[in-house]
C-alpha cells in the first residue's frame, strides 16, 4: 500500500463514516442511546468509540500514546453527549488526520513506529499498517452501526467501498 492508496483509504473512511453519522442524525435519542447488548452498547456509543479509536491512533503517529483512561474519558458519551458535539470533534480530527498524511512520504509511511498499547505495553508497527488497522477497525464498528439502525426498522446507509468506488469512478 503506498501514500495514494492510504489517502484514498481515509477519504473513502471519513465518506462512509459521515453516511452512518448522518443516518444517526435521523433517529430519535432512544433508538440512538438505546442498549443493542454489544461491545458499546449503542448507536452513540458505538460512533463515539471509533472516533475516540481514531483520535488515539492519531495521537500516538504524533508520538503520543494516551492512557487508556484519558482516551476513554474524553471520547465517551458523557464528554460526546449527542451527535452535534462528537461530529464536531470528529470533524476536527479528521481535518488533522489529513493534515497529519499530506505531510508523509514513502519512507516514513513504511518505517516502523513504536507506540505504546493503552494497557500499557509497548509495541511497533509500521506506520501504513497502522493506518490499515484504524481503516479496518471503522469499517467493523460501521458494520455494527449499520446492523443496529436495521434492527430499529430503518434503512441503513450503504458504506461498503464499492459504493465509495463507484462514486468516485467517472461513468
Amino acid at each position: 500500500m503506498n501514500l495514494v492508496d492510504v489517502k484514498q483509504l481515509f477519504d473513502y473512511t471519513e465518506w462512509a463514516n459521515g453516511l452512518a453519522l448522518d443516518a444517526a442524525r435521523k433517529l430519535a435519542n432512544e433508538d440512538l442511546r438505546r442498549d443493542f447488548q454489544i461491545s458499546h452498547t449503542s448507536i452513540l456509543g458505538t460512533l463515539v468509540h471509533m472516533a475516540g479509536a481514531e483520535w488515539i491512533w492519531l495521537e500516538r503517529w504524533h508520538g503520543r500514546s494516551p492512557a487508556g483512561s484519558e482516551a476513554w474519558s474524553i471520547w465517551s458519551t458523557e464528554s460526546c453527549p449527542d451527535l452535534d458535539t462528537l461530529g464536531g470533534r470528529w470533524h476536527e480530527l479528521s481535518e488533522r488526520r489529513t493534515a497529519f498524511v499530506s505531510e508523509l512520504d514513502e519512507a516514513r509511511l513504511s518505517a516502523e513506529l513504536s507506540f505504546t498499547l493503552l494497557n500499557g505495553d509497548p509495541n511497533s508497527m509500521r506506520l501504513v499498517d497502522q493506518m490499515q488497522h484504524v481503516a479496518n477497525h471503522a469499517t467493523m464498528h460501521r458494520g455494527q452501526v449499520v446492523g443496529m439502525i436495521r434492527q430499529l426498522g430503518t434503512t441503513p446507509p450503504a458504506t461498503d467501498l464499492l459504493f465509495y468506488l463507484r462514486r468516485e469512478i467517472p461513468a
